[in-house]
C-alpha cells in the first residue's frame, strides 16, 4: 500500500523552528533526525502553501521553489533510515494567524471564528480556483524536494473543513447546502493533487467536530468510502476544530483518550479503507490495544516523540 518499513508515523507537529522566510533550519534537521531511526514516515510540521496563509511566524514553507532545496536536505536526513516523508499540506482559510501582518484570511463563510480572529472573505470562483492551484503547485514541489506521501488537510476547522462543516458553511452556491455540495471543494483539490503526482496520497479529517451542528462520524464515513473509491491510500483521523473547541483538535489529556480511535475504527470498518489512528497515544499498552484490539494500518504518534525521540524504538 503506502509501503513503509512499519506502520509508525511521527505526526504533523508545529516546532517553530524554522525563521520568517520558512526555510529548513539546522534545528530541524536535528530534530527530525533523532526521531526518524524506528519509524516508518515522518511527518514534518504543516507546510504553508502561501506566505500569507501562515499559522506561525517561523513555519515552515513549501509555497514557492526556493523551498526545495532545504525540504531536500531534510528528506535526506531522514531517508539514511529508510524512512519516508510526508508533505502535510494546509490552508487554514479564516484560522490563518491574525497576528501575521501578511496573512489574509478566505473561507466558506464571512464570518469570524467564535472564539475570534479575523474577518474572513467568503471566496468567489477566483478565490476557490486559487486556492486549488496552491495545492496542485505545493505538491508539485513536494515530489521535487523527495517526499514521498501526501497527507491533505481536510479536517480540524482550517479551510477545507470550513466548507465541509453545516456549521460553518452558510453558501447558497454550489459549494454550501447539500453534502455533495460541501465536499466539492475537497475533491476538487483532490483531483487537482492527483494530476499533479503519482505519489500516494493520504487525506486528514477530524471524524466527528464535536459540537452542535458540526462535521458529524455519519457523513465522515460517507466520504470516506469516496475518498477510497478516489484512490486515497488512507484517512488520517483526528476530531474537534481548532475554531470551537480546541481541546479536541489538541487532544488534551483530559479529553476521554481513544474517542479518536473509535471514529477511525468505525470508519475503518464502513469505508473499508486503511486508517490512521492518533490522539494521545503515550505508552506501550496503547500501541498494543490499537494493533490488538483496533487492527491498527497505522498507528501516528506525536508528544510522546517529542518526549523521547526513541519511544517507538522501545
Amino acid at each position: 500500500m503506502i509501503g513503509l518499513k512499519n506502520n509508525f508515523i511521527f505526526a504533523p507537529i508545529k516546532t517553530g523552528y524554522s525563521d520568517k522566510t520558512g526555510v529548513i533550519t539546522e534545528k530541524h534537521l536535528i530534530f527530525y533526525e533523532a526521531r526518524s531511526k524506528f519509524i516508518g514516515a515522518v511527518t514534518p510540521e504543516p507546510l504553508y502553501i502561501a506566505r500569507g496563509l501562515r499559522e506561525l511566524p517561523t513555519q515552515i514553507g513549501i509555497d514557492c521553489d526556493d523551498k526545495i532545496e532545504g525540504l531536500k536536505k531534510l528528506t535526506d536526513a531522514i531517508h539514511q533510515f529508510d524512512t519516508k516523508v510526508i508533505a502535510h499540506l494546509n490552508h487554514p482559510g479564516r484560522m490563518a494567524n491574525p497576528g501575521i501582518p501578511e496573512n489574509y484570511f478566505l473561507s466558506s463563510t464571512d464570518k469570524a471564528c467564535e472564539m475570534g480572529g479575523a474577518i474572513p472573505k467568503q471566496m468567489d470562483k477566483d478565490d476557490i480556483q486559487q486556492a486549488i492551484s496552491l495545492f496542485s503547485k505545493a505538491t508539485i514541489r513536494a515530489e521535487k524536494a523527495g517526499l514521498y506521501i501526501i497527507e491533505l488537510q481536510f479536517g480540524h476547522g482550517y479551510l477545507v473543513a470550513q466548507f465541509l462543516s453545516p456549521k460553518v458553511n452558510n453558501r447558497t452556491d454550489g459549494y454550501g447546502g447539500s453534502f455533495e455540495n460541501r465536499i466539492k471543494l475537497s475533491l476538487q483539490i483532490l483531483d487537482a493533487v492527483k494530476s499533479a503526482t503519482d505519489l500516494p496520497i493520504i487525506v486528514r479529517i477530524s471524524g466527528d467536530e464535536m459540537i452542535p451542528d458540526g462535521i458529524k462520524l455519519e457523513e465522515m464515513i460517507k466520504f470516506s468510502k469516496i475518498l477510497k473509491e478516489k484512490s486515497v491510500e488512507a484517512v488520517h483521523v483526528s476530531a474537534g476544530t481548532v475554531c470551537n473547541i480546541p481541546p479536541w483538535y489538541f487532544q488534551h489529556m483530559f479529553v476521554p483518550k481513544g474517542k479518536t480511535w473509535e471514529f477511525a475504527r468505525k470508519i475503518k470498518q464502513e469505508a473499508n479503507i486503511p486508517t490512521i489512528y492518533v490522539g494521545q497515544i503515550n505508552s506501550e499498552d496503547d500501541v498494543k490495544n490499537l494493533t490488538d484490539n483496533f487492527k491498527a494500518d497505522y498507528i501516528a504518534i506525536g508528544r510522546a516523540l517529542i518526549a523521547d525521540p526513541d519511544f517507538v524504538g522501545k
